[in-house]
């Protein structure tokens, strides 16, 4: 099994969301979404817009990944749009 591949199986949460933290709106609807999950940990967030971050490791250009919203599931499958939510 692939690294990549045994992350998302070992990890617990329903969805992680890839977000713009360079978005003030972003910013505001990630901080919703946190206060929702309640510590609950269904939910991960990756910022998209940081330095260390590689679209590649998802199959994807930054500028897709900027273009729609686009979350991954457990299994390393990336969706995009309403589906995320």
């Amino acid at each position: 099994m692939s690294d990549a591949a045994w992350e998302f199986r070992a990890n617990t949460w329903d969805v992680k969301l890839l977000y713009d933290g360079e978005c003030p709106l972003c910013a505001r609807e990630i901080g919703m979404l946190r206060r929702l999950d309640g510590g609950r940990g269904r939910l991960d967030l990756e910022d998209i817009a940081a330095p260390a971050f590689d679209p590649a490791r998802y199959g994807a250009t930054l500028h897709d990944l900027m273009a729609r919203i686009h979350g991954v599931l457990p299994d390393g499958t990336l969706v995009e749009g309403v589906e995320v939510f």
